[in-house]
């Protein structure tokens, strides 16, 4: 958790702040890491996830058109996916925006920015998410996650990619 971050209703009750708390983690398991040798800390993205978690991109008609995006991912496949893109940015950071929390769920739906620069293009692109995240029933794992990015600006960061002679 950062100082910026969302903080929940000061009367909210002990499952709402442990939905809340599982939702920024989640969250925040993807920030840049210095210390790691991928720049992201792995164990950290395994422990706010279930064993079983599963990841979803949308929107339906976006993943239609991008075969990267399509298709259920277990964890593993999508430590992959990360690690295909990893290499090729200089850096990456967050903002949270918004949690919503259905306690009657275990649902919380995350609006943040993910600001991801391309190494040689020295200007972040704001790649807008909205993530749904469905917990356990202790509200302590994200068992399933469905990230919607922003498609134009996932279609900028792409083809800044390319130019990198990808």
């Amino acid at each position: 958790m950062t100082a910026t971050d969302p903080q929940p209703p000061p009367k909210a009750s002990a499952l709402y702040k442990t939905l809340f708390a599982t939702a920024i983690e989640f969250i925040r398991s993807q920030d840049q890491d210095l210390t790691q040798l991928a720049r992201m800390n792995f164990a950290r993205v395994r422990a706010i996830r279930s064993p079983t978690h599963t990841h979803l991109f949308g929107h339906n008609y976006f993943v239609s058109t991008k075969p990267p995006f399509q298709g259920e991912m277990d964890l593993e496949r999508y430590i992959a996916h990360l690690n295909t893109m990893l290499p090729r940015l200089e850096s990456w950071d967050t903002r949270i925006t918004d949690i919503a929390v259905d306690e009657m769920k275990r649902v919380c739906v995350v609006r943040g920015s993910y600001f991801i620069e391309v190494k040689g293009v020295g200007k972040a692109v704001e790649n807008d998410i909205v993530w749904w995240l469905w917990m356990d029933g202790e509200g302590k794992l994200v068992e399933r996650g469905m990230e919607f990015v922003d498609g134009v600006a996932t279609g900028r960061i792409r083809e800044l990619i390319r130019g990198m002679g990808e």
